[in-house]
């Protein structure tokens, strides 16, 4: 079996690694390749994760818990220190290749993060490469259908309970967790039995009932008390980890920051009621526009923040003025009157925009009073140099 050897930092006992591979019947490549990788560093860090490499030994001087799961979240694999005895590395290889899920197994040692995104990630990774699947994803439960929370290779559209059952019974999908019925896996032409990727999964149902227990409870208390949006106190959770996730797959995260446009008039004209039936019909129409794994918060009053991941502001922007035009052609009836709804949109993203969470609200937040300023019911960009057209 050929191992990829990564050095990024040399390291004292590097010859005597190199020694005890070969001993054990590895064959060390210089490049990693598809199969497991050693990376040799001072600390493990997500910017020295290769773009192959189904899993990752990390052979390091020193590693603190929150950069044990941070890489752990991006890549599966094991995390060793250099002062611990060379035997340490044979055994974490032999648990690796034997896919173990032991006390010391690599999703164990993720356990203390408990989010259930972190849990599916290695998850599915794992399920294709055990499978030789060509993709997958996985679906959660949630409310009245499942929705897609990570994978490709199949449409995004959230899968009803009839439908789910029908996939699974005709051996097209699978649930995780069987009992409760929690997740939905499926993989894009596996070749290999479905006990060879299924079985070990089931070592791991108190986990991902764990996960999704406690993220069901958060999400009750995330939510806004009148529209379909999460609340505020959700979104300054849920920003900064959006920023680190992009952080670490060199990917862009927008902010769209809208407000109601006359609200207050609309409120003395028509009443309060009113004023409440708009804000949800913004919270419903945009709830429609968003893809899955986009988030909608209502961050006070009149005033709403989507997180865009994955997208630069212009890609983002988009979003925005679909949302404006489809509010256009939706007047809402009041007795014998039709009320228009305006929203006015500002846009930024990071990194191109903003260091970090504060900032990126900041700048999508002056966006947003320079859209109100320029005659309202329009899309503003952070940077006023760049183009909704890009």
């Amino acid at each position: 079996m050929t191992i990829g050897l990564l050095t990024i930092h040399e390291a004292q006992g590097a010859a005597a690694l190199e020694e005890a591979l070969a001993s054990w019947g590895y064959a060390v490549s210089p490049s990693p390749g598809e199969g497991t990788v050693i990376i040799v560093a001072d600390r493990p860090h997500p910017r020295w994760i290769p773009p192959s490499g189904s899993e990752i030994l990390w052979w390091v001087k020193e590693a603190d818990p929150e950069e044990v799961s941070l890489v752990l979240s991006v890549r599966a694999g094991w995390v060793l220190r250099q002062a611990q005895p060379l035997a340490r590395v044979g055994e974490a290889l032999q648990r690796i290749r034997s896919r173990d899920l032991g006390s010391d197994g690599w999703l164990r040692q993720m356990i203390h993060l408990a989010t259930l995104d972190e849990l599916l990630r290695p998850i599915l990774a794992r399920a294709m490469g055990l499978s030789a699947a060509r993709g997958g994803a996985i679906w959660i439960r949630q409310e009245e259908c499942y929705f897609q929370r990570c994978g490709a290779g199949f449409p995004e559209a959230p899968v009803g309970f009839s439908e789910a059952e029908a996939l699974v019974d005709a051996g097209e999908a699978f649930f995780l967790c069987p009992r409760e019925k929690l997740g939905l896996l499926r993989l894009v032409e596996p070749r290999a039995p479905q006990d060879t990727f299924l079985g070990w999964i089931k070592e791991v149902d108190d986990l991902l009932v764990k996960a999704w227990n406690l993220e069901q409870s958060r999400n009750l208390s995330y939510r806004d008390d009148l529209t379909v949006a999460f609340n505020r106190r959700c979104l300054e959770v849920e920003l900064p980890e959006a920023i680190r996730a992009a952080s670490v797959r060199g990917e862009s995260v927008a902010l769209l920051f809208l407000d109601v446009d006359n609200l207050k008039e609309l409120n003395s004209q028509y009443g309060h009621p009113t004023g409440s039936r708009v804000i949800s019909t913004v919270a419903l129409e945009a709830k429609q526009i968003i893809r899955n794994l986009d988030r909608l918060y209502r961050y006070g009053g009149d005033e709403f923040c989507i997180i865009i991941p994955g997208s630069p502001a212009p890609v983002a922007a988009r979003i925005g003025e679909r949302l404006l035009n489809a509010l256009a052609r939706s007047p809402l009836q009041v007795g014998s009157a039709q009320v228009s709804v305006s929203i006015s949109v500002g846009v930024a993203s990071f990194p191109a925009d903003a260091d970090g969470a504060d900032h990126l609200l900041e700048k999508a937040d002056r966006a947003l009073l320079r859209a109100k300023a320029s005659g309202k019911g329009c899309v503003m960009l952070a940077d006023e140099t760049r183009s909704l057209e890009k």
